[in-house]
């Protein structure tokens, strides 16, 4: 028997937009391998920030866990468009590899970008038309499940069972047609990797839903998954979990919504899904399908500069800075960003008549600093001022005011020479104080 890949999980970051978990990514890793999972997928609420500390840790515990995987994933509030008043529905995202990680990000960067306040809370939502396109750049490279009973799915089949009850056939209809189209795009779109997630509960809506998926996912020939939903690590976790949300004052409710969100063990799972009669083997071996097209990869990498287009100044042998060696190289260098700086710092102090000793020392003694920075960071640290020096322009060219975001670019001549600050450090006598390096 293999061991259950957890899909669904959050940490403390999901506390970006309201107050939601009490779990440090850290602690939930832990948990998850004590508990005996295959591995557990990281699912904040619109959020990638704990990536980074659940990824680094996870090149740790590789190291005593070789076949114990970390996944980066993101429960994305998915909507056909960006109106107010509408239901946010949840949807689970998580990356197969580094590729897929990329795809996250672009999803939540355009998420944040367009968000918008409705009904007292910041609304973060991806659109149907901004998945579709992420997901054709990127294609094969994202595991999608419907997520908890705030997913469309799980939402619009509790619908349609409080329809049927009431012999509203009208809703019904409807909740059945929302069902079959959404799911047959999210096949379209994800093909074999799109999963219908049910939850270990025992809450009677809970249940009702988990029947019903069952019968879902074989009509449409889906697989299910187990999400767990995890807020709070274990069961005895759940009243420090209840204070932790009514701290702010007020009273809200979460008794009935979280009472089974903790990250459960075999047995938790195996009790709370007895009454749903769902098939526990089957759902394991449906998670460790995902697990298995999960990589391990990391996310760090060395520092990267954006970049702009620039004047290709071509290769020049200028003698006279001879006596300047980081200039008179960079005028010949086959770095074209080197030689835009040098070019464009040179030209500006001959218009200001000022390519005299004194400043030609300085623009050397700070070429010479930003070589030995590039060094270390392995990167280019001249197309910094450079990018820099391309949208102050922008800003000045629109109408806009723009000001030093911190002293030390004032230090720096390079920069009043490109553009970006006005003030002349020699003039002022604002030492390039970066020499520790």
């Amino acid at each position: 028997m293999v061991a259950r890949f957890e899909v669904h999980s959050h940490t403390m970051y999901s506390n970006l937009r309201l107050l939601d978990c009490i779990n440090r990514p850290t602690s939930l890793i832990d948990r998850a391998i004590e508990i005996g999972l295959s591995g557990i997928a990281i699912t904040e609420h619109e959020c990638l920030s704990s990536h980074p500390e659940a990824n680094f840790y996870a090149q740790e515990v590789i190291k005593k866990h070789p076949n114990f995987k970390v996944a980066l994933g993101n429960e994305i509030y998915l909507t056909p468009n960006r109106e107010m008043g509408q239901k946010y529905y949840h949807f689970i995202l998580i990356a197969k590899n580094k590729t897929g990680f990329r795809a996250l990000r672009e999803l939540s960067s355009r998420a944040w970008m367009n968000s918008y306040w409705d009904r007292g809370l910041e609304r973060v939502p991806t659109t149907y038309a901004d998945l579709e396109e992420i997901v054709n750049k990127y294609p094969g490279t994202l595991i999608a499940t419907t997520a908890c009973i705030g997913g469309q799915v799980s939402s619009q089949v509790l619908n349609l069972i409080k329809a049927e009850k009431h012999n509203d056939t009208a809703s019904a209809t409807e909740a059945h047609n929302n069902i079959v189209n959404f799911i047959l795009w999210c096949k379209k779109l994800f093909g074999e990797d799109f999963y219908i997630e049910c939850a270990p509960g025992q809450s009677t809506e809970q249940i009702a839903v988990n029947k019903r998926l069952k019968s879902v996912a074989a009509a449409f020939k889906c697989k299910m998954v187990l999400g767990s939903d995890a807020h709070y690590l274990k069961k005895e976790d759940r009243y420090v979990h209840k204070a932790y949300l009514n701290s702010k004052g007020g009273e809200r409710e979460v008794d009935a919504f979280y009472e089974y969100a903790y990250l459960q063990d075999e047995n938790d799972i195996k009790e709370n899904i007895a009454p749903s009669k769902l098939d526990y083997d089957e759902l394991i071996n449906n998670s460790y399908e995902i697990y298995n097209k999960i990589e391990n990869y990391s996310i760090a990498h060395k520092q990267t500069i954006p970049k702009v287009k620039v004047k290709n100044y071509l290769p020049y042998e200028d003698k006279s800075l001879s006596q300047y060696p980081n200039l008179y190289k960079m005028k010949i260098s086959k770095d074209e960003y080197e030689r835009y700086w040098v070019n464009e710092c040179l030209s500006k102090l001959k218009q200001l008549n000022k390519d005299n000793d004194e400043y030609l020392s300085r623009l050397e003694e700070e070429a010479d600093i930003k070589k030995t920075i590039s060094e270390k960071l392995e990167t280019n640290m001249f197309s910094y001022p450079i990018t820099l020096q391309h949208y102050v322009d922008l800003f000045w060219e629109c109408g806009s005011t723009v000001g030093a975001g911190r002293g030390s670019s004032c230090s720096g001549l390079n920069h009043y020479l490109l553009g970006i600050t006005q003030l002349d450090p020699i003039k002022w006598n604002l030492p390039f104080w970066r020499l520790e390096l």
